[in-house]
């Protein structure tokens, strides 16, 4: 319920309070993220470090954003810039992915709630 409400002016006020672009430029930039990378945006709710992912170079249809909010997920699957980033509805806690099978993990702004 708790993103329910906050989703709605997530992007606009709480975000760009917790973190600016340069910021997730310098948080993503030890991922080395190359275009033939698959990755994962862990808990990437409305997409914005995914957003940053594929500013540094990484291939959209080769990312996916997960989130365990439909609410945040909601804003994300509405986002011009991520079209083509596979966005699923799962747990941080229990991916739903085979082990080792994404080149990078990332997150930013999530793990404090996991």
């Amino acid at each position: 319920w708790f993103y329910r409400y906050l989703s709605i002016v997530y992007d606009k006020i709480v975000n760009p309070g917790h973190w600016t672009e340069d910021m997730r430029e310098d948080a993503l930039e030890p991922a080395d993220i190359k275009p033939e990378h698959v990755i994962c945006d862990v808990g990437g709710g409305t997409g914005f470090c995914t957003l940053g992912v594929i500013k540094a170079g990484g291939t959209p249809e080769k990312i996916t954003l997960l989130d365990q909010s439909d609410h945040q997920l909601a804003k994300a699957r509405a986002k011009e810039g991520l079209k083509g980033v596979t966005i699923v509805q799962g747990d941080a806690e229990d991916l739903p992915f085979e082990t080792d099978s994404k080149d990078r993990y990332v997150s930013a702004g999530s793990i404090e709630y996991w």
